[in-house]
């Protein structure tokens, strides 16, 4: 195969990847019996615009905030999507097929972007630089965020113990809790 093969089978095998994310509903919506629940791609996209939004207003580096938000759920193509309890029942085991679903899913690219998105991924499950920071806080933010929405349809207990977590998780980040409460109050 030439690069340029190689390269469109990496291309296909990413739109595989996203492709399930499409179709993966978000545990905790399910859980909680809301009708219509998001998908991971649906909760992704709304994580990756936040945050890159959110890296420009506090002059970080955009474009590896991007990578890191378009990476943070990927690996749920592979695990499905684990609520956080079920992720902190079983940490270690996650983060490795986490890793190695990166890994995989990056394996056909060049190796410049393969070390670029790999690298990214280690700083983001590391939470060692204020661009993975940022990009976890967003993953809470648009998550409490969401749950304000579906409590207009419907309150309920499960919906307000989403809220909850993501406003425990935001306490570090005022302005980001700030946020949130105030999608409340609308």
């Amino acid at each position: 195969m030439t690069d340029m093969n190689n390269s469109l089978e990496f291309i296909l095998s990413l739109f595989d990847c996203i492709s399930k994310l499409k179709s993966i509903r978000r545990t905790g919506w399910v859980e909680s019996s809301v009708r219509d629940p998001e998908s991971i791609a649906d909760h992704s996209f709304g994580v990756v615009f936040l945050a890159a939004v959110l890296a420009d207003l506090r002059g970080l580096d955009v474009a590896e905030v991007v990578r890191m938000a378009i990476l943070h759920d990927l690996p749920e193509a592979v695990t499905g999507d684990l609520t956080p309890r079920e992720k902190q029942t079983k940490i270690k085991e996650v983060e490795k097929i986490e890793e190695e679903a990166i890994r995989r899913l990056f394996k056909d690219a060049p190796r410049e972007v393969y070390e670029k998105y790999v690298s990214a991924w280690r700083k983001f499950s590391e939470n060692s630089t204020p661009e993975a920071r940022l990009v976890k806080l967003v993953d809470k933010l648009e998550m409490g965020l969401q749950a304000c929405k579906y409590m207009e349809e419907r309150l309920d207990s499960r919906l307000i113990e989403i809220y909850d977590s993501a406003k425990n998780y935001l306490e570090e980040d005022r302005e980001l809790l700030e946020v949130l409460k105030r999608m409340l109050k609308r």
